[in-house]
């Protein structure tokens, strides 16, 4: 019985059997207790896009700036934050109604349980604040049935509860520098665009390029290592950043639950990057940014050995690029518009299997009446295999593609100041490179619950 049978219930199925151009076989799934569920889902989202917008008066402060992908794209500004608790349910519902693998839908979810203190309140200790961020996913694998490498769900995890960040920053200079210790998520504050993290497809969090790399990963979700990171903003305009991480977050044999050790080997991964705010620190702000990343330790190279048969050792690094620009404002609201993205991110071929990732699109918030916090996406992710991974491939007699390439279009609907849905559609060109493969179709539905608690107990 398919995963998706199981997962809404079912006690029968209708089953055919499919065979993909390769000459691989998989079972469709048609039971009528998950076409019933698809259409229920499809239901729900349009009565609730269709009801009318919340009172402005009824939004919590934090609601005029949503941070989508479960918040993991929050910035780490600091002292500016609210103090509190607050806690994010995240569901989704994902189905491969055509192409890639097999057809069949799965549900996934992400709990964030998110605590920060200001340590002169508790400890007398100014200018400095702590941060705890607890994580749960569980439910099913969308991206493997639609066979893409660019995960079309950011939520998609191994099901477990860990530590996801613990940290300690202190700010100096009315906070024109900041230092910061401890388990930290490289993507709350590196390879950042606002606009972006509407989209559901992981390559809008850290590009591809980067997000392939090292023995478990860098650190970023859904497994973090502890580092040091320094920020300095001379002005408002302008930023620079770095940081040093331990090279293998967590441990790669077992995923579940919170993992921190430091093995022999590891080495670090050091990322740096400058950034130009055209608006200063404004919450609609133009960006434009360069940044670095190289490990410390060396990898094998895909293709090419010593003399005694062994992989030659090559440093991997790579190089990306941001840019984000706000194209039209509305006239009485300045955070309702037009906002655009460019993404770009190469990681050295030797070592990686994809050389070049490219990420675009265009976010319109407000763009129905009376809804002024909806958003309309449109974007495109695409990850392009190096020359040395795509020759290995053809040595092994296995057929490959160029490149992958995701078109995404999403509404997220603010029905209410804590739940948000969002209907999302997704095509897969070339899933995995692989030519067997027929292009793929993802549809479904985002749901997101928000709760917060302005400040401690204590």
């Amino acid at each position: 019985m398919p995963e998706c049978c199981r997962a809404a219930g079912c006690a029968e199925e209708e089953s055919a059997v499919t065979v993909s151009a390769g000459g691989t076989a998989s079972r469709t799934c048609s039971c009528r207790r998950c076409r019933d569920l698809l259409c229920q889902l499809a239901a729900l989202v349009l009565s609730l896009v269709g009801s009318p917008a919340p009172a402005a008066d009824a939004a919590p402060e934090s609601a005029e700036a949503p941070v989508h992908g479960t918040e993991r794209g929050a910035r780490h500004d600091g002292l500016g934050e609210r103090h509190g608790l607050k806690l994010v349910y995240t569901a989704d519902v994902l189905a491969n109604v055509s192409g890639g693998v097999r057809r069949t839908a799965e549900y996934l979810g992400n709990v964030d349980l998110k605590s920060t203190v200001d340590a002169d309140r508790l400890l007398g200790w100014q200018d400095t604040i702590f941060f705890v961020y607890l994580l749960n996913n569980h439910g099913g694998e969308p991206s493997e049935h639609a066979g893409a490498a660019q995960a079309v769900s950011n939520i998609e995890a191994p099901s477990t509860t860990k530590l996801f960040e613990a940290w300690v920053q202190k700010s100096l200079y009315q906070e024109r520098l900041s230092f910061l210790a401890g388990l930290y998520d490289l993507n709350s504050e590196f390879y950042v665009t606002e606009s972006s993290e509407l989209f559901l497809n992981d390559s809008f969090g850290t590009g591809k390029d980067l997000n392939q790399t090292g023995r478990n990963g860098p650190s970023i979700f859904p497994t973090t290592s502890v580092g040091m990171r320094v920020k300095a903003e001379p002005m408002p305009s302008l930023y620079l950043q770095a940081v040093a991480l331990d090279g293998v977050p967590g441990d790669p044999d077992n995923p579940r639950g919170t993992r921190i050790r430091f093995a022999e080997g590891d080495g670090a991964l050091i990322v740096a990057e400058v950034g130009y705010l055209a608006d200063g620190k404004s919450e609609r702000s133009s960006k434009y940014a360069l940044g670095t990343w190289r490990y410390t330790a060396r990898f094998d190279d895909l293709l090419y050995v010593d003399s005694e048969g062994l992989p030659r050792q090559r440093t991997d690094r790579g190089v990306y690029f941001l840019a984000e620009h706000g194209m039209y404002r509305e006239a009485d609201a300045a955070e309702q518009g037009l906002d655009v993205f460019l993404r770009y991110g190469r990681a050295n071929s030797d070592v990686n299997r994809f050389a070049h990732a490219l990420g675009a699109g265009a976010v319109y918030t407000g763009l129905v009446p009376g809804r002024p916090q909806d958003q309309l996406g449109l974007s495109l992710a695409k990850a392009r295999n190096g020359g040395k991974y795509q020759r290995l491939q053809r040595l092994a007699g296995a057929p490959v593609t160029e490149a992958e390439t995701v078109f995404e279009l999403t509404y997220r609907a603010q029905v209410r100041p804590w739940l948000a849905v969002q209907p999302d559609v997704q095509y897969v060109v070339d899933p995995g490179t692989d030519p067997t493969l027929k292009n793929a179709w993802v549809v479904g539905v985002r749901v997101e619950m928000s709760f917060e608690h302005d400040a401690h107990p204590w």
